[in-house]
């Protein structure tokens, strides 16, 4: 998952301070043991859907420290920046993205037991570039229930917080006891559930936080119950979701009236199609990349979708996936 954490440069502050900037990380070594940069890096390389011009720098810090230094400078030079997570829920633009793309990968992927929590509960800490496929194994092979409903969900346990990802059978709050977030400071801060405002794919975080941590409250259970549970959900988004396919995932949320993929599939839609990308066949809510799609068309096809379905019914829908 991507989310944006800076802002598009203000004309207040001066071109010399940005190619400063630029020009300071073109010059670290190759091998700093704190941040490895990569230039030019295709972020159809990086993202789910396989689509995406180069971004100018992607920076993997390899401490918690060179996390904080990095959205330090980036914050006062203005620059922009976004936390690339998993890559999905996101459509990266064709053109090139000058900004800092931050992968968390290197820096915040610890997972790690802390004991029994409140309520019967034993919390598991985890970092924010961890893989929630790797969160969700890590449950059943200490026997701890809780993220069951989120097994195939791709991304990381960051982009999970952010967007307090789930399914009709849970979400991320759920089990959610803090999130460890690097304020608009570079400040480390906690906040507990009470301090959220969880909702339809929000944590309600504030925007410039960046997540690094989050502790989760599980239950004891047996890995047989557990299996099952996590066999019957994967065959039940093979049947109805179209994995073998690159895409975003759910394209919008479901508005009140109905689902959006009911309202997508009445208004006549699977199928269309723009280049490369397409309305699924097999659940309209998902737009996938059928082979060399580009985001123009998917953003066309998205346009598309979006006025037939308020000409029919009325409803103006909501998009879940993050457009850069």
């Amino acid at each position: 998952m991507l989310r944006q954490q800076g802002a598009v440069p203000a004309p207040s502050m001066e071109p010399e301070a940005r190619s400063l900037f630029w020009s300071g990380l073109e010059k670290r070594p190759e091998r700093d043991r704190e941040l490895e940069i990569l230039w030019d890096v295709p972020l159809a390389s990086c993202t789910t859907f396989g689509i995406g011009g180069p971004a100018r720098c992607l920076a993997r810090p390899l401490t918690m420290d060179a996390v904080a230094d990095v959205l330090r400078r980036v914050r006062e030079v203005e620059v922009p920046f976004w936390v690339l997570g998993g890559g999905s829920n996101v459509l990266a633009p064709d053109e090139p993205l000058d900004g800092v793309v931050l992968q968390l990968s290197r820096s915040c992927s610890e997972i790690r037991i802390r004991g029994a929590g409140e309520r019967g509960c034993v919390e598991v800490r985890a970092g924010a570039g961890l893989r929630l496929s790797r969160l969700i194994r890590f449950g059943l092979e200490n026997g701890l229930s809780g993220l069951e409903p989120l097994v195939g969900i791709p991304g990381t346990v960051g982009g999970a917080a952010v967007m307090n990802a789930g399914t009709r059978d849970g979400c991320l709050a759920d089990v959610l006891l803090w999130l460890d977030c690097l304020d608009e400071k570079g400040a480390r801060q906690r906040l507990g559930l009470r301090d959220l405002r969880p909702g339809y794919r929000t944590m309600g975080l504030a925007d410039g936080w960046c997540v690094v941590e989050a502790c989760l409250g599980l239950r004891p259970a047996t890995r047989g119950g557990m299996r099952d549970r996590l066999r019957e959900t994967m065959l039940k988004r093979k049947a109805t979701q179209p994995l073998r396919w690159p895409s975003a995932g759910s394209v919008y949320k479901n508005p009140p009236e109905a689902p959006a993929g009911w309202l997508i599939e009445r208004a006549g839609l699977k199928g269309h199609a723009v280049g490369g990308a397409a309305v699924s066949e097999k659940h309209a809510n998902w737009i996938i990349n059928r082979g060399g799609a580009t985001a123009a068309d998917v953003r066309a096809v998205m346009t598309h979708v979006e006025k037939s379905v308020l000409e029919a019914f009325g409803v103006c829908l909501q998009r879940e996936i993050l457009i850069l």
